[in-house]
């Protein structure tokens, strides 16, 4: 996948895990800066990570991203912590599966943690566009609400609520989204647990969508055994034996068959591509519950058959 040099101007600590990486184009400009949107950097060793977009200049030059420390992480956030100001680094993108729709009346915002990074950049542009919403930021504890400051900054007013566990308990969050004007929708982002919490409070909704986006692909207890079969290339007819411990992008890539790809993780979308034929074993943290039914489409990075083939549209 194309990419294009970022020199890293400045790092600023926003919490005592996170900190915030201003990135400017060594040439040119970027396009598609939008809320929702997300970059590959390329960090050293051999790693990539996709990390919001939660700011960016007029220009389209300089992008602001924002970075937890993970200490038992899979190892991108203590690359991007070690970055000193001045290193140049490789980034894809933006691309956005996690777009703000224009055609609802009334939006809530959840985020939990860093989830706030692409809800800071919705919150600004709903401000802008003079549309109805409310925002509530999930955290630990206060010292923690990395993104507090920038939610602040843009003047919510009412509409934002800093929600922390260890002086409120528990935030009802049914009762948050029963309140909902009728035909609202949802835009949350954070850990996995959060996620489920406001899926499973969204039975309470009148009406309107739930739209999230997810730090982590499906859990290893979710999925199912790993079982051989085929894939089919629906242009030329090839068929491809994918082993047990194969993945259809490896399989796809060592036959000469090009596939764009980027965290290899289930969590970019860069490696969708749409199926023809078969039942997909949808293992993403991408595609909503109705497009994995639809079986039309798969990650081929992470994502297996049901059956025994697979027909690909390449």
């Amino acid at each position: 996948m194309e990419t294009r040099t970022a020199r890293l101007l400045r790092k600023t600590t926003l919490s005592p895990d996170t900190s915030d990486f201003t990135f400017e184009l060594c040439e040119g400009r970027f396009s598609g800066l939008e809320p929702g949107a997300h970059i590959d950097v390329h960090l050293p060793p051999d790693l990539v990570r996709q990390y919001s977009i939660w700011s960016w200049s007029q220009d389209g030059r300089q992008i602001n991203v924002a970075v937890k420390h993970e200490n038992n992480g899979r190892g991108g956030s203590h690359a991007m912590h070690a970055l000193s100001e001045g290193t140049e680094v490789e980034i894809g993108g933006p691309r956005n599966h996690f777009k703000l729709q224009a055609d609802v009346g009334y939006v809530t915002l959840i985020a939990g943690g860093i989830g706030a990074t692409p809800l800071v950049a919705m919150a600004r542009e709903l401000l802008n566009t003079r549309r109805d919403f409310q925002v509530y930021y999930l955290v630990r504890s206060r010292k923690f609400a990395a993104m507090d400051a920038k939610f602040c900054a843009l003047g919510l007013g009412d509409r934002y609520h800093l929600h922390c566990d260890d002086r409120d308990g528990q935030l009802d969050l049914a009762g948050v989204l029963q309140s909902m004007p009728m035909g609202s929708d949802v835009y949350t982002c954070g850990p996995e647990p959060m996620l489920n919490a406001v899926l499973e409070a969204g039975s309470a909704m009148r009406g309107g969508t739930i739209h999230f986006e997810r730090f982590t692909a499906a859990s290893d207890g979710d999925q199912g055994h790993n079982s051989a079969f085929e894939v089919e290339i629906s242009s030329s007819g090839a068929v491809f034996h994918v082993g047990a411990t194969d993945s259809i992008l490896d399989v796809l890539k060592s036959n000469g068959i090009s596939v764009d790809f980027g965290c290899s993780e289930g969590l970019c979308g860069s490696c969708i591509v749409d199926v023809v034929e078969g039942q997909v074993d949808h293992r993403d943290g991408i595609l909503t519950p109705e497009e994995q039914a639809t079986h039309s489409y798969l990650c081929t990075c992470v994502s297996r058959a049901k059956g025994d083939r697979l027909v690909l549209n390449l």
